[in-house]
């Protein structure tokens, strides 16, 4: 196997009795692209700016290319770093900004100039060196600073939400741009984000954190179709979820409530459990359930969300609990669901995932 390019040994911060990251542990491959995601106060940035020598560990050890990092100053560290905020210097030039992190490390002026045009042509920007800051456009400052990041070709580029203060239309295109420069020039990146879906675009493997701690490490696939915990089934993507106790526990299935699933972690007879299904994994029919059907529901519609590609149907089951379900626009006008009326969903046990109810 390929020797990480960064590794993370059970590293952790904490600040009084509060941990604000602890136990992570993390080997990140050359060339790749990994996203840590979680809701705010996670342990993301955190971990990110350990990794960055902005925030001193307090347990663990971090490694670059086999060598570690604790006492490596930031300015001497082989690492490019992108902010939310960009923090370009408002009084320096495009080019002044980009050549900064070359004059710190001692490039000549000619090598420099060189190497700045070639990170502007690289984000699209040649030919925008001797404007301002203030003379750009959200997305243009957004390059500007990823230029800078990555015209000393850093070993490793962390990025720290950087997307966050653009609108949705203008941030989708900066995902897709950011996607083929890594791949354009083999770049290892850490990613920082709280938007799901960014995450799910942009990344080769997720790292979710929740309470300070990485829950699951996956692939976007494995992290969407099969979620460990109930927090990355409920925070990556949309998931209904129906309680009960785990029954039938054998290999690799499960049932919670008579309703069949795969087991997506360790549980014992009778606790407490969850089965998690996608809305876009249930069929929809008008009527009552079949009896039967292993897998069939019966419920009241109580909402119909039109989303114009979909459409979102809300279903009040016969036990009060609410679950969405979630057709192609097509699908949906053939169904034809209306509020007030009888409706049955059915779903596959390979689609649905049983769950420690924690």
């Amino acid at each position: 196997m390929t020797e990480p390019l960064l590794k993370l040994d059970n590293i952790g911060k904490a600040y009084g009795a509060v941990d604000a990251a602890k136990d992570i542990n993390l080997d990140v491959a050359p060339g790749e692209f990994v996203t840590f995601l979680g809701p705010s106060g996670s342990g993301k940035t955190t971990t990110l700016m350990m990794v960055a020598g902005f925030t001193e560990p307090t347990a663990g050890h971090i490694h670059l290319g086999g060598k570690p990092l604790d006492p490596i100053p930031v300015w001497k560290r082989d690492i490019g770093m992108v902010f939310q905020h960009y923090a370009l210097f408002p009084h320096m030039s495009v080019a002044q900004n980009v050549s900064f992190p070359l004059e710190m490390r001692g490039v000549s002026k000619r090598d420099r100039k060189q190497q700045v045009e070639q990170a502007l042509e690289m984000v699209g920007l040649s030919g925008f060196g001797k404007r301002l800051p203030k003379e750009l456009s959200g997305g243009q400052q957004q390059r500007v600073a990823l230029a800078r990041a990555m015209v000393f070709r850093p070993s490793l580029l962390l990025m720290d939400e950087p997307l966050g203060a653009l609108d949705k239309k203008l941030r989708e295109h900066m995902q897709l741009e950011i996607m083929h420069l890594h791949k354009n020039m083999g770049t290892t990146v850490i990613y920082v984000t709280h938007d799901q879906e960014e995450a799910l675009v942009m990344s080769d493997r997720i790292a979710v954190f929740n309470n300070g701690r990485i829950e699951q490490i996956g692939s976007p696939r494995d992290l969407y179709e099969a979620p460990q915990t109930k927090f990355v089934a409920d925070f990556i993507g949309e998931t209904n979820f129906i309680t009960g106790k785990a029954e039938a526990v054998s290999g690799q299935g499960a049932r919670v409530r008579g309703l069949a699933g795969q087991l997506g972690t360790d549980l014992n007879e009778g606790a407490p459990a969850v089965l998690a299904i996608r809305p876009e994994r249930l069929h929809v029919v008008n009527g009552h359930a079949v009896e039967g059907d292993d897998n069939s529901l019966s419920g009241t519609v109580r909402e119909v969300i039109y989303l114009g590609q979909s459409r979102k149907a809300i279903i009040a089951l016969e036990d009060g609990t609410e679950v969405s379900a979630l057709e192609q626009a097509a699908q949906a006008e053939a169904t034809a669901l209306e509020v007030g009326a009888p409706a049955a969903l059915s779903f596959r046990a390979r689609d649905a995932r049983i769950l420690a109810d924690v």
